[in-house]
């Protein structure tokens, strides 16, 4: 049996999800509330939508203690006192601008079932400003019930969410009501017990902290990038540059891993989020305008490498892809740079066959083929080219397939065979970021 929820998390996406299942686990009675029919009925049987480690297991367990449930009906939430926000704010793609109509949208909703001195607490990245725009709509629509919005920004990585929910960095919450901030540090009480720090302020350093702390790791992935196209040109190994760089305290060790760029649901989306607000305001982000371009450039000199490995004239060519999501450890195919080269690799009239062990994707618009295994990929291949840093391809007999392939080539972009080089002296291993002439 079910108990009546105290908490209402609205939207069952990657946040929405997390965060509810989350949240019941720490005890909390919690109903999540989804537009989507065929999302909640997956859930309602206990199937998660979405691909993350532990989180089948995670919700089975509060589903049968009783503390969640989910529903189409926001009226299910009429008992709640909180209601976290975790809906979609896409990029719209005339602007660059986030666009914030679904979230817009469940605050009308919440707005018409939530009791007086409810708190809204938004879990979606957000423009800077959006929490007082919507504290303002909500004084609108409903003054009497006093509704207080509280920011919230998420820090979840996919592949890792669970971890990070349960063991967070940091909390981050801003507002201008003290009670409401209270109540919502009171909810994460576990955290305060267990000694995560806590950042306490306005709804604009909130969202700005989300926007900026985004920025700056997809400004260390760039980084690296760029400097393996050096390594690469002049001489060394990528590796070894990234693991003297990371050595130093002041910079550290993660996000500077060399690869085909950064992808996924949040960077693409938050950066260009950012860069286009602030030129709306006149403070144009130069740094991390650069940091959108030599992302969105990478797909070209990935294909230039691969030209240099297969020819000039790649009409014909037969390419196996391995990795189509954005990440290892996640089926997330937002923003994915695995299909971003696929996409560069067919323009150029070459027949891809790609295989990932979660992700799917459907592809109507080119000759496209998605394989069963990595062995049906590699099949006649004159190049494999690895894209996502899954286990699979690291541990993989690629000896086992030397028949079967119509070249013996690989193009590693996250350097998974590196340490096999030996073991996989019969093919012809070319790697990003290594000179192997001049190292």
């Amino acid at each position: 049996m079910t108990l009546s929820p105290s908490i209402a998390v609205i939207g069952a996406g990657y946040v929405g999800l997390i965060q509810a299942v989350g949240l019941s686990k720490q005890d909390h009675n919690v109903v999540c509330i989804d537009v989507s029919e065929e999302r909640v009925a997956q859930l309602q049987k206990g199937v998660p939508p979405i691909y993350e480690d532990g989180l089948e297991d995670l919700l089975s367990e509060v589903i049968a203690a009783g503390r969640i449930s989910f529903s189409l009906d926001i009226k299910e939430a009429e008992t709640c006192s909180t209601f976290f926000v975790a809906v979609g704010t896409p990029t719209d793609e005339k602007t660059g601008n986030a666009n914030l109509s679904y979230l817009y949208s469940a605050i009308e909703d919440i707005a018409k079932v939530a009791a007086k001195d409810a708190i809204v607490v938004v879990k979606s990245t957000v423009p800077i400003g959006t929490c007082e725009r919507l504290q303002i709509r909500l004084d609108e629509l409903v003054p009497e019930k006093k509704l207080a919005v509280v920011s919230n920004p998420e820090f979840l990585r996919e592949g890792r969410a669970i971890r990070d929910f349960f063991h967070p960095e940091r909390v981050v919450l801003g507002g201008n009501n003290a009670d409401a901030l209270a109540k919502v540090r009171e909810i994460y009480g576990v955290f305060e017990t267990a000694n995560v720090p806590f950042v306490v302020s306005d709804w604009f350093s909130s969202e700005t902290i989300k926007y900026a702390a985004n920025a700056f790791l997809a400004m260390k992935v760039t980084f690296i990038n760029e400097i393996a196209n050096l390594t690469q040109t002049v001489g060394g190994d990528i590796e070894t540059v990234s693991q003297g760089i990371g050595l130093d305290s002041r910079i550290g060790e993660q996000f500077l891993r060399v690869g085909p760029g950064y992808g996924g649901s949040c960077f693409p989306k938050d950066t260009l989020a950012l860069a286009t607000m602030a030129r709306r305001h006149g403070v144009q982000q130069q740094i991390l305008e650069a940091v959108i371009a030599v992302n969105d450039n990478r797909r070209y000199m990935i294909l230039r490498r691969v030209e240099d490995i297969l020819g000039q004239d790649l009409r014909g060519c037969k390419v196996a892809v391995l990795g189509i999501a954005f990440k290892a450890n996640t089926d997330d195919i937002r923003d994915s740079s695995a299909i971003s080269i696929i996409h560069t690799l067919l323009d150029e009239g070459v027949i891809v066959r790609a295989y990932d062990p979660m992700a799917k994707y459907e592809n109507n618009d080119h000759k496209y083929a998605q394989s069963a295994s990595v062995e049906d990929a590699m099949k006649d291949a004159d190049l494999t080219l690895i894209v996502t840093e899954w286990d699979e391809f690291k541990t993989f007999d690629y000896n086992k397939q030397l028949s079967s392939v119509q070249q013996a080539k690989i193009l590693d972009l996250r350097l998974s065979l590196k340490a096999r080089q030996d073991e996989l002296s019969d093919w012809d291993l070319n790697f990003i970021g290594i000179n192997s002439e001049n190292s």
